[in-house]
């Protein structure tokens, strides 16, 4: 499409308005619409004539016009009309000056307006630019306030939570070695058992020996007359002598029997005695297979004998014979030299008494006096009421 340029204000004048009458050529001159109506309102009959013809008859008018602003006179009868001819562009010129200081006029205030405007909303975005930057700054604090407070609970948190651990941890390390305590206390026990045992065995293949010994010696004997009815003499004296010793204790006590027959016990007291530890031994445990609760009187003084196998068989047949009488005398046995002597008093006093005040046989001298001491203080409570029932 073919642009054009109004030779008077200088805008633009596209093909198409030519065409639709929007503009008019002017000879080889184009002229806007504006332009046209601004000369047109001046009152020129001569030259506004043609243009309004031009407007309304369209390109016959636009020639006949522009016939008008380019001819001269060339004949006398044209001589009259050729001085407003003349006249008419220096007419035009003022139009033109006017019409173009009154459209700087209107371009220097809408620059004006434009320019106030555009200061009344610069004015408006920078307070609305303020007025965020305030409430994002204000945001921002809050924001860090609450990252304080955050970081301050996840800081408390921690701390709690790292308590909580190592109390737990504490815990379970204290359970874990009280465990590998009580472990150790049965490892301690089992490997006293097991000495026992190996001990025992030891005292029994000793035992065995003397008697084959005894055998021999015996074999040896009876091939003397005289000195085996010697021997049996002086045996047979002793046997008298113990049951004399055993009749004189009965009496004193009350009697052994409703109607004085010994019990048949009695002849197993003289073995309690023996230089051997494997016939002290044997003879407790056959008195306490008895499940008399008189032999207790007699048993009690073998809690402190040289033997830890024997003194490990009394304490337990005491506890068999279910007799408040053996208290006193497993209690002081709970302060034994041996662990296992220990063991056998304590869960002797545990089946007497029905009680348990913690008593550790592998435990530390001062907590075993501690708990032999609250076993002395319940006896001291409780004998006269042991004694009555």
């Amino acid at each position: 499409m073919d642009i054009y340029f109004c030779d008077i204000c200088n805008e633009s004048v596209p093909a198409s308005d030519l065409d639709r009458g929007m503009a008019f050529r002017r000879g080889e001159r184009v002229v806007c619409a504006a332009c046209d109506k601004a000369m047109s309102n001046e009152g020129d009959d001569a030259v506004g004539a043609p243009a309004v013809g031009g407007a309304a008859l369209g390109g016959a008018a636009e020639e006949s016009a522009a016939s008008v602003w380019q001819a001269e006179p060339t004949s006398e009868t044209a001589g009259p009309a050729a001085e407003p001819a003349a006249s008419a562009p220096a007419r035009g010129r003022s139009r033109l000056t006017g019409c173009l200081i009154a459209l700087l006029f209107l371009f220097f205030m809408c620059s004006l307006a434009i320019n106030a405007l555009l200061w009344v909303e610069g004015r408006r975005t920078r307070d609305a630019l303020n007025a965020s930057v305030e409430l994002l700054e204000r945001g921002d604090a809050r924001v860090n306030i609450r990252i304080g407070e955050l970081q301050t609970n996840i800081a408390r948190q921690t701390q709690e939570k790292d308590a909580y651990v190592r109390e737990t941890f504490k815990a379970m390390e204290g359970a874990v070695g009280e465990k590998f305590a009580n472990l150790g206390n049965r490892v301690g026990r089992s490997e006293n058992a097991v000495e026992a045992l190996r001990q025992s065995s030891t005292e029994d293949r000793r035992a065995l020996e003397a008697s084959v010994k005894g055998v021999a010696s015996t074999a040896a004997v009876a091939s003397e007359a005289t000195e085996s009815t010697k021997e049996e003499v002086e045996y047979l004296t002793d046997r008298v002598v113990a049951l004399e010793e055993v009749l004189d204790g009965g009496m004193t006590s009350g009697g052994i029997g409703n109607a004085g027959r010994q019990p048949s016990w009695v002849s197993h007291l003289p073995e309690l005695k023996d230089a051997s530890a494997g016939n002290r031994w044997n003879a407790v445990t056959v008195l306490g297979e008895t499940e008399d609760p008189r032999v207790v009187s007699y048993l009690l003084p073998m809690l402190d004998d040289e033997d830890v196998f024997v003194r490990m068989a009394t304490a337990r047949v005491l506890g068999d014979l279910d007799s408040f009488e053996a208290v006193p005398g497993l209690i002081d046995a709970l302060s034994d030299s041996q662990a296992a002597v220990r063991e056998a008093a304590v869960v002797a006093l545990r089946i007497l008494s029905g009680k348990d005040f913690r008593f550790d046989p592998l435990g530390k001298e001062g907590d075993r006096n501690k708990a032999q001491s609250s076993w002395r203080k319940w006896w001291a409570d409780n004998s006269e009421d042991a004694s009555g029932g």
